[in-house]
């Protein structure tokens, strides 16, 4: 195991935005568990509080398309991609109605139930780690 200081020096943050508290913790144990530090917001709002103070650390946003408030994913998207153009989104939803053409910005879409390694892969990616897990879809060309 590495030492807690050395590894949060080197190790992208990641921002993951979700309001189901189980989904939060899986997401956040997965990606923590791989070496990467982690921020958790339940809303959209309070992810953008936490980009506003910490952005400059953050790397990826991995959020789920419905979340409670007044901003969901889409819009939190969009907002990133304008503000804090070099954090790259992944976007997930379990909703049949939220679909991949109605990403207006640059981010991934990935559809719930998500798999482990899909995550890990995709993550690695948008923090610009090169991953010699096996590709995942459409979401890795590029």
């Amino acid at each position: 195991m590495t030492a807690p200081g050395a590894a949060a020096k080197t190790q992208p943050v990641i921002l993951v935005v979700e309001d189901e508290p189980e989904e939060r913790f899986l997401a956040a144990t997965l990606l923590e568990e791989t070496g990467f530090r982690v921020i958790e917001a339940e809303t959209a709002e309070k992810a953008l509080a936490i980009l506003r103070e910490r952005g400059d650390e953050v790397s990826v946003v991995f959020s789920d398309v419905r979340t409670p408030g007044q901003i969901g994913g889409f819009e939190l998207a969009r907002i990133i991609g304008v503000t804090w153009p070099r954090v790259h989104v992944l976007l997930t939803s379990g909703d049949a109605g939220d679909q991949p053409s109605d990403l207006r910005v640059s981010a991934t879409f990935i559809p719930k139930p998500w798999r482990a390694l899909d995550i890990l892969t995709l993550v690695e990616q948008a923090a610009g780690l090169h991953s010699d897990r096996s590709p995942v879809g459409d979401a890795s060309a590029g």
